[in-house]
């Protein structure tokens, strides 16, 4: 059963398992980012928590941030990812609003930024909460395993969508995960950064393992880890 953990007085995580995903809400509507793993009351949660109307928007299509897609009408992604998750198969009543790179959500005095950075997925997004200088980053940065292998990943465009973030890292203070510890500091994305470098650069050891059917090689490193093939 989800647990609804209030991070302040207009924003909560909600646990579900080992994954999360984030209430936020602004004057005039909400932002439900991500909808768990086991949670397709998601809806009913937020509605619990908010009287303002709420939207869906997914930092990325993978299953285990989707489960409480099928309760609204729209869903807020990048395109790559409604169509490589293929959510309009999953989800056919639910219609697309296509987010696109450095585009602005007000939810009502709470301007959300969004952020594209492909890797982890190819339609990745990451938000900056601009008034509350706070990113919520996904899975792409994170004390977890970061996976990076099988389909719809684009590892080749991970280090720059890490450089992107890091580049506004004048802009927030923490960094909200959905997977782990669900609170980083602000330099979390350098961090990443340079393990994946040691990654990518064979200068880190990894040991194969079996997931979910697939032999890959698991790095732990640090600050967190990787899967790949």
């Amino acid at each position: 059963m989800a647990e609804i953990i209030q991070i302040n007085e207009n924003t909560w995580r909600i646990e579900d398992g080992f994954v999360r995903f984030f209430l936020l809400e602004g004057d005039e509507q909400a932002m439900l980012i991500d909808s768990g793993v086991n949670c397709p009351n998601a809806l009913e949660l937020a509605k619990s928590l908010t009287d303002k109307p709420v939207m869906l928007l997914n930092t990325h299509g993978d299953g285990d941030h989707t489960s409480g897609t099928a309760a609204f009408e729209e869903i807020h992604m990048h395109a790559s990812d409604y169509k490589n998750c293929n959510m309009a198969t999953k989800y056919p009543q639910t219609k697309l609003i296509e987010i696109m790179d450095g585009q602005v959500i007000d939810l009502g005095n709470r301007k959300l930024q969004m952020i594209h950075i492909p890797g982890h997925t190819a339609g990745s997004l990451a938000i900056l909460d601009c008034k509350n200088r706070a990113l919520f980053a996904g899975d792409s940065v994170q004390m977890g395993h970061i996976f990076m292998f099988g389909p719809n990943r684009e590892p080749d465009k991970y280090e720059a969508s890490l450089d992107k973030l890091i580049a506004l890292k004048n802009e927030y203070d923490v960094i909200y995960a959905s997977h782990d510890e669900y609170k980083l500091a602000a330099n979390y994305a350098s961090l990443v950064k340079e393990a994946w470098k040691k990654v990518r650069n064979e200068e880190a050891s990894y040991e194969m393992i079996d997931l979910f059917g697939n032999k890959v090689k698991s790095y732990t490193l640090e600050c967190c880890g990787f899967y790949l093939f």
